[in-house]
């Protein structure tokens, strides 16, 4: 919710933001962002709160004990967004022309599920459920049948299930599998990882998942999926970053962006974290990161007979963040995620101000920089 408060400020600027929220239950690990969702400090903006009353904790408590003494320097009195507060069942509810359905599931202290529906599209969110309880595991069901996007807990394993963790509240991605096959779901999503899975770890599920149910996904920050989707059922559309092999680098890169003057400009970047099908690198806040533009790099693996080789490809930005720190040429500047599109002529130029365009060859490393 932090990320998202400071994406929907970028987005709104001084203009009203009005928005709805649904929680499926109050564990901090759910609603520990609240509090740093800057929209809800502005005064004008407007914030509806909706949860399903499960233990007869209501909503209101729930979000706003979270800051009271000792456990926050401030409480919510001192934000200027207006709140309201919604304890609903889960009787269909309509909220600017979409249905939300809401059903209970099987997690400690409780947990509710959400099915959109909207635009002829429809995504169910159905995390912190474990299986095993009858009822519960048919409403998972029923509210999922025919979704567009199953987004589902896939926490542990069905080893983890069957022993340490059984009671925790958590599923599997073979039980995802399993209920996505049977409601004629349309797209799996594997979510809430596990906080010990490293990406390696979530890549493997993920490769088991699609042996079994070939249109699965895993959920990534910053991952936007199209509903209804257009893709063919059994077609994962997606980002392939968490199936594809990643190399931790550090690699001077040259970029070059043409402004919206027709000037073209130049910095030295440094690139982290390269994939087949994605680059993260580090800019300077001056250049237009949320612009397709061109990128050459010297990937660290052979590409064919020919070996290494520098490749321009077009880029997508997927991600921009802010970055901090005090180490050399980290500070005061951008991360940006780039998803790796159609490759270009490598002669090809940034493109000319109204289609702001850039391009990335390897520079020379900075004296005292380790290659």
């Amino acid at each position: 919710m932090r990320a998202l408060g400071k994406s929907l400020i970028r987005e709104f600027g001084a203009r009203p933001i009005t928005a709805f929220l649904f929680l499926t239950h109050f564990h901090w690990d759910h609603i520990q962002g609240i509090p740093f969702f800057l929209p809800l400090y502005r005064k004008g903006n407007r914030f509806f709160f909706h949860s399903v009353s499960t233990k007869g904790l209501e909503l209101e408590n729930a979000v706003e004990g979270q800051m009271v003494s000792p456990y926050f320097p401030v409480d919510m009195s001192i934000m200027g967004g207006a709140r309201s507060f919604y304890d609903i069942g889960t009787n269909p509810i309509t909220v600017s022309n979409a249905v939300i359905t809401s059903t209970t599931m099987n997690h400690p202290q409780g947990s509710v599920a959400y099915r959109v529906e909207a635009d002829g599209g429809s995504a169910v969110y159905a995390t912190d459920t474990e299986p095993g309880s009858p009822e519960h595991d048919r409403n998972v069901r029923d509210l999922a049948r025919g979704a567009d996007v199953f987004i589902y807990d896939s926490q542990y394993t069905r080893e983890q299930l069957r022993g340490e963790k059984k009671g925790w509240g958590h599923s599997c991605w073979e039980e995802g599998v399993k209920i996505a096959r049977e409601v004629g779901a349309r797209q799996f999503v594997l979510f809430h990882h596990d906080p010990d899975h490293d990406d390696t770890n979530v890549d493997s599920l993920l490769s088991q998942a699609r042996e079994r149910f070939p249109n699965s996904i895993a959920a990534a920050e910053g991952m936007v999926i199209g509903i209804p989707s257009k893709t063919p059922p059994g077609i994962a559309e997606s980002f392939e970053r968490r199936q594809d092999e990643r190399h931790a680098v550090s690699l001077p890169m040259k970029v070059a962006w043409m402004t919206q003057e027709g000037s073209l400009r130049e910095a030295v970047v440094q690139a982290y974290n390269v994939s087949r099908t994605g680059v993260y690198f580090v800019a300077p806040r001056a250049m237009a990161a949320e612009k397709t533009f061109y990128l050459d790099f010297s990937p660290p693996w052979a590409v064919g007979p020919e070996g290494r080789v520098s490749i321009r490809f077009e880029g997508e930005v997927v991600r921009v963040e802010n970055v901090t720190g005090s180490e050399e040429g980290v500070a005061e500047t951008l991360g940006v995620g780039v998803r790796i599109g159609k490759p270009v002529d490598p002669t090809a130029r940034p493109k000319t101000a109204g289609r702001p365009a850039a391009y990335a060859s390897r520079a020379k490393p900075r004296k005292g920089h380790k290659k």
